[in-house]
Order: C-alpha cells, then sequence, then structure tokens
C-alpha cells in the first residue's frame, strides 16, 4: 500500500499506524555496529584464567588488547569522500540566476554543510541508515533560519523509511523520547509525508496533532547502506585482537628474563646492589662429588616470526578488503617526493570506493538542494519562479594534492606552448594576491606609466 491507503485506513489508531510504518525491510544490528565502532570488542569478554588447585589455586587476568580497526576504515573512507568539500556549481548562464543561486548557497554555509557532510557519512557507515531533517526556525512571525538535524541512533532517534511501488519515499518516520516541560520524558513519533506532517506523543495515552506541509515534499533526506564499512574483515579484526592479546600474555611469562639457581646460595644480592655477585656453598651430590651450584638466565631462543606473519597477513587483508590505505609510518617513510598521478595510481582503490559512495551521496545532494529550493520557495515568494528555473549540480572533491606545475606543463604542451591563461586569470588565481581585482587594476596603471616611460625616450 501506499502512504495514502495506510493513513486512510489506520489514521484514527495512531499507536496501529506507527506499528505499520515502523518496520525496517533489512534486519540491522545497529546496536552492534555501534559497539564495535566505539570498541566494545569481543576480546573484552575474554575469562580470567585459573591455574592450580586447592591452596595452589590462582587467577590470571588474561590480556583484552581492543584494535580500533572499524574506527581507522571509516574515518579514511569519509576523508576521501568529504575531505575536500562537495561543490554546488550553477549550470545557468545568465547573470540574473546569480542572486538566487546566493541564496542556496547562504543556507548551505549557515548550516556549515561542508562539516554536517562528514558527520552524516560517517553515522552512515557506521549505523547503516540515517537522515537528514530540515525545518524552519520562526520568530515572532517572521522566519529567522532554516536548519538541518542529523537523525541516527546515537543522537536517541529510530528512524523508519517507507516507499511507494514505484521505489520513491512517501512516508517518513522518527521515533524519540524528549524530556518535558514537567521534568518526564515522553516517548514521540513523526511522521511526514509530502501533504502532511503528523505529531503524535504518548502520555497517558497517543495525543496526536497534525499540520500541513507547506513545502509539498517530505522534509527529510534519507540514506542507507545494507552494512557497515568493515562487515567483510570482522572476523579478521577478532583474529588479529586475539592474535596480539595471547601474545601479550606469552610475553608476561617469558619477556622478563628467569633466574635459574643450582644449588644452594648464601648471601643473596640486594635487589638495588651494583655489580650483584652470587656465592653458592658445595654440597655433595648422590655420586660423593661436591657440587658448588651455578646459575643462568632463562632466554626465551625461538622468535615469534609466525605470529608476526599471520598479524601482517591479518592486517593486510583488513585494509585491503575495505580499500583502506594502510598510511603507517613503516608504510611511507621510504617514500619521496611523488608526483599527483602517481599519488591517484597508489590510493586508486580509496578513490573507486569514494566514487561508489557518490552513488548514495550524489543522489542525496541533488534531493537536499530540491528540498532547500522548495523551501525558500516558502520563505522567499519574489525568488520562487527562479528557483524553479536554477539548474544545480554537485562537484565532489579530491582530497589527494594536486601538482598545479604538472597540469600547467601539460596543457602548455598541448597547445604548442602557447600562452594557455590571461594575465587577470593568472593574477585571480594567484593564492599570495589577496585582492586580485585591485591588483590587476594596479598592474593596468603600471604597465602605462611604462608605456609613457618608453615613448619619452624614443622622442
Amino acid at each position: 500500500m501506499n502512504i495514502k491507503e495506510i493513513l486512510e485506513k489506520y489514521e484514527s489508531d495512531f499507536s496501529k499506524l506507527t506499528t505499520v510504518l515502523c518496520k525496517d525491510p533489512v534486519e540491522r544490528k545497529i546496536e552492534d555496529h555501534r559497539k564495535q565502532y566505539e570498541g566494545e570488542h569481543d576480546i573484552l569478554d575474554r575469562p580470567v584464567k585459573t591455574i592450580g588447585k586447592g591452596a595452589t589455586l590462582k587467577t590470571i587476568t588474561q590480556a583484552k588488547l581492543v584494535i580500533r580497526y572499524q574506527k581507522k576504515i571509516v574515518n579514511m573512507a569519509v576523508s576521501f569522500l568529504f575531505g575536500e568539500p562537495a561543490k554546488l556549481i550553477l549550470n545557468n548562464k545568465e547573470d540574473k540566476y546569480q542572486e538566487t543561486f546566493s541564496l542556496i548557497n547562504n543556507v548551505w554555509d549557515k548550516n556549515k554543510l561542508e562539516y554536517f557532510n562528514k558527520k552524516l557519512a560517517r553515522r552512515l557507515f557506521v549505523e547503516t541508515k540515517v537522515a537528514e531533517l530540515w525545518y524552519v526556525i520562526i520568530d515572532n512571525d517572521n522566519i529567522k533560519h532554516i536548519k538541518v538535524v542529523l537523525l541516527c541512533n546515537q543522537n536517541g532517534d529510530e528512524i523508519y523509511s517507507h516507499f511507494d511501488n514505484n521505489g520513491n519515499m512517501d512516508a517518513f518516520t522518527r521515533r524519540y523520547k524528549l524530556l518535558e516541560t514537567d521534568e518526564k520524558t515522553y516517548e514521540h513519533i513523526d511522521i511526514y509525508t509530502a501533504d502532511s506532517i503528523i505529531y503524535g506523543i504518548k502520555k497517558t495515552a497517543w495525543e496526536v496533532k497534525k499540520s500541513v506541509n507547506l513545502y509539498g515534499k517530505i522534509p527529510v533526506i534519507y540514506y542507507e547502506q545494507v552494512e557497515p564499512e568493515w562487515t567483510d574483515v570482522q572476523t579478521e579484526i577478532d583474529r588479529s585482537e586475539m592474535l596480539i592479546s595471547k601474545f601479550a600474555d606469552t610475553n608476561d611469562y617469558f619477556g622478563a628474563p628467569t633466574l635459574k639457581i643450582k644449588g644452594k646460595i648464601i648471601n643473596p644480592p640486594e635487589k638495588a646492589e651494583v655489580g650483584k655477585l652470587l656465592q653458592f656453598t658445595g654440597e655433595t651430590n648422590a655420586e660423593g662429588k661436591i657440587d658448588y651450584g651455578d646459575a643462568e638466565y632463562l632466554t626465551w631462543d625461538q622468535a615469534p616470526e609466525s605470529i608476526k606473519l599471520e598479524y601482517n597477513t591479518l592486517k593486510d587483508i583488513i585494509f585491503s578488503m575495505t580499500s583502506t590505505p594502510d598510511l603507517s609510518f613503516d608504510n611511507v617513510k621510504g617514500m619521496n617526493q611523488t608526483s599527483g598521478e602517481t599519488l591517484k595510481f597508489m590510493f586508486l582503490d580509496a578513490i573507486l570506493k569514494a566514487k561508489n559512495k557518490e552513488e548514495i551521496f550524489g543522489e542525496g545532494l541533488t534531493r537536499r538542494i530540491n528540498l532547500i529550493k522548495a523551501i525558500l520557495s516558502i520563505t522567499d515568494m519574489k525568488s520562487k519562479k527562479s528557483l524553479e528555473e536554477l539548474d544545480i549540480s554537485i562537484q565532489f572533491g579530491d582530497v589527494l594534492p594536486k601538482s598545479v606545475t604538472e597540469l600547467v606543463k601539460s596543457l602548455s604542451v598541448a597547445r604548442g606552448g602557447d600562452v594557455i591563461m590571461s594575465q587577470d586569470e593568472a593574477v585571480r588565481q594567484n593564492p599570495l594576491v589577496s585582492d586580485a581585482e585591485e591588483d590587476i587594476k594596479r598592474m593596468e596603471k603600471e604597465k602605462g606609466e611604462t608605456s609613457k616611460l618608453g615613448e619619452s625616450y624614443e622622442a
């Protein structure tokens, strides 16, 4: 059923309506994903080890070393996707659209969406579904701000989307708890459709209010993926944590030197004594000979090469299967200055992963632009026609450093050595110039003075 049919059938019974809408066709273990990301790993459940019996019974705490690969994987994925901010590109060439385009940019900048995008992506890569809710702040009947809030499990939200038969989202439901003015916490459920917004609060019973959705669009952008970023390597992460924890236990047993004493020692040295001397008294052994004793250190002669090999192999699998570059010091210390093109080939796997994520975020950010346009059409009626005609696209950034010298050389060669940039544009692109327009005027003035000086010499 589509949302209109569902509302017609269950709107009189809000409890039943929410039961129908608060369903997810994908089985998600969001709480488990959050625990894995935040470091609550299975290795922490290692039991205390007991040795001996009766009076000799001892308990030994085993090492529980957590390696937060999940955080590394997610943060690197976010950086390659939004480390260089996504930009809005105006495709309308007429100057009349610049002012309207600035309205979109103003909303973008005031909500700091450059940083919001990173938070959004990070929570999606962990929780597998998130949403952004847009709303308007009104003060004394005057619209003050157009704002956005991130809806995710970490922030206390349960979110559910409903799609029609054509795969279009026709309803969005948010479930959360809120502390009210009476100092009590109540359950809230908000249902958003293109036509209306339904607010429910459960006190003794459900109290429901309904309002018209003036925007004509659901004021929510919904994002989802099937699983968190590290699912394919979770077993390898568990194994590496167990491996290194057991290795730590072994070090506790054999890492410190152990002194083996044979015979009876007299006058044992003090702990702080310098130049320690061990002195033994002679004892007659079973063969009737005098044994004067001996002492030696027990050393661990077998290096744990197999453990090191397995751990490094697991690490390679974890980074490789998640398309995460391993930028540890040992991996980059031998690198010299590398060209931009070489860097792209080195990080091609991570770049391709970011490109795949653009399928999700390209669609989501385009919907965001259309939603902002719809809201502005209500809050700024005079710009409605221009907003409808506005054609904006998204340009995702590239986090890798760019070699301007290489690019200019390539373009110059392609042009046969001809000039490839005007003087004015070169000044505008110069990062050392604080005011490009003023600098261009000064250059024109200096150029004119030089010309006059040349004319005077010719005369």
